[in-house]
């Protein structure tokens, strides 16, 4: 079913690197029989560069346009069917003219994992596109945006499989901003008062990022010695889910959208607690399976029942259509 569709059409995918899912999306394109040209959305993924370009992209407009000349040049002998621009940022509207003066008769796609409210330029962009899909109900409302949620990866699937010993109770895994640290703390010490075994990695990308958001943002009081600047790779990730019974997420408070990692918590069969009510309108919610905290008190809704029962099955059709495969398949059948 996946295959078919995508055999033999060459795709241009441009994407913000993002903890590597941009190369998983491209080598199931690859799996799904396409030819995939990558190239990262940004010139540079240094501190300063990705801050100047989320402040306004024109403070580095030079680098970018640059940058997009010398992709121009890369791909001038190439011919695509599909144009598919993943969450970009610094893609300069001048690109996708000469790509549409190009390459016409493409389909052009563009599918948002933030919210509009934090992209408000990735407007400029709609007139050029024949589809644009959007991870948030909200945004969805908007004028020629389409509601499609995110996906999990094929390595998630593997773990309903899994016999792993499980070693932790609770995991939480994520990039530290808003008030996610103090959300976070609260349920760790709640696990510590209920002898629960939890296993937390709060990410941020340096250490000057770290002193910066501690004076801009009262609310991040994390201690330097509680935060890592070291990613965990996805085969690390994948082998805490294996050894945990339920997962914790914690969307960023501008955010509807269910995250990647709600969606890798229900492929990989795993309970979930997380900040997002909006969980209940998807036909995967369970109560058995999902608990939905306050950001306010959340401590307020958890119980020690819910980490001793099992997480009741999700049905394998169901499980289907929010795997990657099917996600491409969604959003890029013409």
């Amino acid at each position: 079913m996946e295959a078919t569709f995508l055999n033999r059409k060459s795709v241009l995918l441009i994407s913000p690197e993002f903890f590597g899912y941009e190369t998983a999306v491209r080598d199931k394109l690859i799996e799904m029989g396409a030819n995939v040209t990558l190239f990262d959305d940004r010139p540079n993924n240094g501190l300063i560069a990705k801050s100047l370009i989320r402040i306004n992209k024109k403070l580095f407009e030079t680098k970018i346009l640059e940058y997009y000349a010398k992709i121009s040049e890369d791909i001038s002998d190439k011919e695509f069917d599909i144009i598919f621009l993943l969450n970009p940022e610094a893609l300069p509207v001048s690109f996708l003219e000469m790509c549409k003066s190009r390459w016409n008769d493409a389909l052009y796609v563009m599918y948002m994992w933030d919210s509009i409210k934090n992209r408000k330029h990735t407007l400029e962009f709609i007139p050029f596109c024949d589809r644009v899909f959007t991870f948030d109900r909200d945004d969805a409302e908007l004028p020629d945006f389409h509601f499609r949620s995110l996906f999990y990866l094929d390595l998630y699937s593997s773990i309903r499989q899994s016999s792993q010993p499980i070693e932790y109770d609770l995991c939480f895994m994520a990039t530290i901003h808003s008030d996610r640290y103090a959300i976070a703390k609260a349920i760790k010490d709640w696990c510590c008062q209920n002898e629960l075994q939890s296993f937390f990695h709060l990410f941020m990308h340096d250490r000057v990022l770290y002193y910066f958001n501690k004076l801009k943002d009262k609310g991040i009081t994390a201690q330097l010695s509680e935060v890592s600047f070291t990613k965990m790779t996805a085969s690390e990730i994948v082998k805490v889910f294996a050894a945990s019974k339920v997962v914790l997420d914690i969307q960023h408070p501008k955010q509807t959208g269910l995250t990647m990692r709600t969606l890798e918590t229900l492929g990989s069969g795993k309970k979930l607690i997380t900040t997002n009510d909006k969980i209940k309108e998807y036909d995967f919610y369970n109560p058995e399976n999902v608990v939905v905290i306050d950001r306010a008190n959340p401590t307020a809704a958890l119980n020690l029942d819910f980490f001793s029962d099992k997480s009741l099955q999700v049905p394998e059709k169901t499980l289907a259509g929010y795997s990657i495969g099917g996600w491409l398949a969604d959003i890029l059948r013409s």
